[in-house]
């Protein structure tokens, strides 16, 4: 497996774009938005994003599949596929489990109606919620500094005085689409926050880019969100990852 040089990532955007899930991930490498590594063999592209997910263009052989259950193992890979006969191929091999995902699209033209609960106010994420946001979701598990993320990226926090509440960010952008990353702190979930923070980021993707949602399917609270936001269920895949 061939590990291909950052400066010939922009070869690898038709790769991308073959990508039938969530290529908003994928498509950020390779245009260059955000980082990530590209992998070549004789029969596929492997595109991993800096969060870890990764994905395959092509078909590979019985050999190319051991190679990408072994990169698996080794780098501790979120792999993400929808193609069932490799996710059990894959899963024969041992050693890791399958998550099913779904994703969701957003095909209204405008934001969701804004509200901030009282006590509460918007932000932007600034360089010093890049650094001290923590959790789950932080933004700086996407993106490798507020430099980068500055440059290409969106984010919104919902603030309790100086106590971040919730915010929301594109966990991955590409020229046409940005994926939504959010999270709400412990302490002030079940208020209605990753609502507020996920709409006020809308209102900045919107029209430039068309926004995205993934999630576990296990994660009620995301996908309700995601539906209440006005998101449309549009598919379901994998996430492999080592057990």
């Amino acid at each position: 497996m061939k590990s291909i040089d950052t400066k010939n990532y922009k070869k690898f955007i038709r790769c991308a774009e073959s990508i039938e899930i969530c290529r908003v991930f994928p498509l950020s490498v390779t245009e260059e938005y955000q980082s990530g590594s590209i992998y070549e063999t004789v029969n596929c592209t492997i595109i991993r994003h800096r969060n870890n997910f990764t994905f395959l263009s092509g078909t590979p052989n019985d050999d190319e599949i051991q190679e990408l259950h072994e990169l698996i193992l080794a780098e501790k890979l979120k792999f993400l596929c929808n193609d069932r006969t490799l996710c059990q191929k894959l899963a024969d091999m041992g050693g890791i489990e399958l998550i099913p995902r779904d994703f969701y699209s957003y095909p209204a033209e405008t934001a969701p109606e804004l509200h901030i609960p009282e006590g509460f106010s918007l932000r932007s994420i600034d360089r010093e919620l890049f650094d001290s946001i923590t959790g789950a979701v932080p933004p700086s598990l996407y993106w490798d500094s507020f430099g980068q993320f500055s440059r290409n990226g969106l984010g919104v926090c919902i603030m309790h005085g100086n106590e971040a509440a919730a915010w929301a960010f594109s966990s991955a952008v590409s020229s046409k689409e940005a994926d939504i990353g959010i999270e709400t702190a412990e302490a002030f979930q079940r208020r209605g926050l990753a609502y507020a923070a996920a709409a006020a980021l809308i209102r900045e993707i919107l029209p430039s880019r068309r926004p995205t949602w993934t999630c576990q399917r296990s994660n009620h609270g995301s996908s309700r969100t995601a539906e209440k936001l006005g998101f449309v269920r549009s598919g379901e895949y994998l996430l492999i990852r080592p057990q």
